[in-house]
């Protein structure tokens, strides 16, 4: 079962890769129609109903013509288009993507609730090494809570300013989970290595700011997708790697780690969380043990799923829903268990560390 999914992810990835291509430009802001109703907008003549509180009146304009050639299309049968890169949300509550904001902050609520248990493990724990690998998921939560709430400010209104700073955040999660799994899987946090670490998190830190300076000094839509692509995809392939060598490791060592009192708590809460997880999705619960030891190429498939649908955009639902949105619930998705797992196997190492 391992080798098969293993051999489906590889593929999957590689696909990908070969079929991201760079951004096209949106139809709708060179619309006629479009360009018209913005060079006679006056704002004090915007119906009720398309006038947002506290946005700027060139703001309240673009989204009243959004949404009046969006209806006057629709009303003729035509497909919708985008806008700036964007589809013609409705604002709710004066949020410009409301469902983008409402999944951006549940990100940000698993995060927060991973940080709790993570620093709680970080505390009680008191041998060297094992608090340095648990620092390092603690800078992941951190760095991944201020990328969501870069993310949630981004999606309440679309500004110069709120999208830099939702892309140097997204950059900066996917470099944090990639230095988390090198150092797990290289076991760069042991006491022998600290010099290696110092070096890999060096290049880490240089290779986020040469990103930032390079994107200050020249928007590159293409290029800051195809390098956070790269990293990204790095990190799915440690992470699988990881996860066999852990499920070998498991394998080879099945019965002491099954009578071990230490694992019971965390392999039971891992079980109490996928129980109910299959039972929503009418799963098997014979293969919950098979889940648990492959849980994070579960994991990254349902992230390569949310990657395919961000690549297969679609028209919003209702103006609201749209591919992004839906990512962004995907997100949220592996993160319920995945620290759960995380500290699992870490009680293993500290388990065969005895042993």
């Amino acid at each position: 079962m391992t080798k098969i999914l293993n051999a489906s992810i590889t593929k999957i990835v590689i696909l990908l890769l070969l079929v991201i291509t760079p951004i096209q430009a949106s139809r709708g802001d060179t619309l006629s129609e479009f360009t018209e109703c913005l060079d006679s907008c006056d704002c004090s003549t915007i119906p009720y109903k398309y006038k947002i509180i506290l946005w700027s009146c060139s703001s309240n304009c673009n989204y009243y013509c959004q949404q009046l050639v969006t209806n006057q299309r629709t009303a003729k049968g035509y497909e919708m288009v985008q806008f700036y890169g964007k589809w013609p949300f409705v604002a709710i509550f004066g949020i410009q993507e409301f469902f983008s904001t409402l999944f951006s902050f549940g990100n940000f609520i698993v995060n927060y609730w991973n940080f709790k248990i993570i620093y709680k493990q970080f505390v009680i724990n008191h041998d060297d090494e094992i608090k340095t690998i648990y620092f390092q998921y603690l800078v992941l939560l951190v760095v991944s809570m201020i990328g969501w709430i870069f993310s949630i400010i981004f999606h309440i209104k679309d500004l110069s300013i709120t999208e830099t700073l939702d892309y140097f955040g997204a950059f900066a999660i996917i470099l944090s989970n990639l230095n988390v799994i090198v150092v797990r899987y290289f076991e760069l946090f042991r006491s022998d290595k600290r010099r290696v670490l110092r070096i890999w998190q060096l290049f880490l830190v240089v290779t986020y700011l040469f990103h930032i300076l390079k994107l200050l000094n020249y928007w590159d839509y293409s290029y800051n997708m195809k390098i956070n692509m790269v990293f990204g995809v790095l990190a799915m392939i440690f992470w699988i790697l990881h996860n066999l060598k852990v499920s070998k490791l498991y394998r080879a060592n099945e019965k002491l780690l099954k009578n071990s009192i230490q694992l019971i708590p965390f392999e039971n809460k891992l079980q109490i969380k996928l129980n109910s997880i299959l039972k929503i999705l009418q799963i098997n619960n014979n293969l919950k043990h098979k889940i648990i030891l492959n849980l994070p190429i579960f994991n990254n498939l349902i992230l390569i799923l949310g990657i395919i649908l961000e690549i297969n955009d679609f028209e919003p639902w209702f103006r609201l829903i749209d591919a992004h949105s839906l990512w962004h619930l995907l997100t949220m998705i592996p993160n319920l268990i995945w620290y759960d797992w995380n500290i699992w196997d870490i009680e293993i190492l500290k388990i065969l560390k005895k042993n």
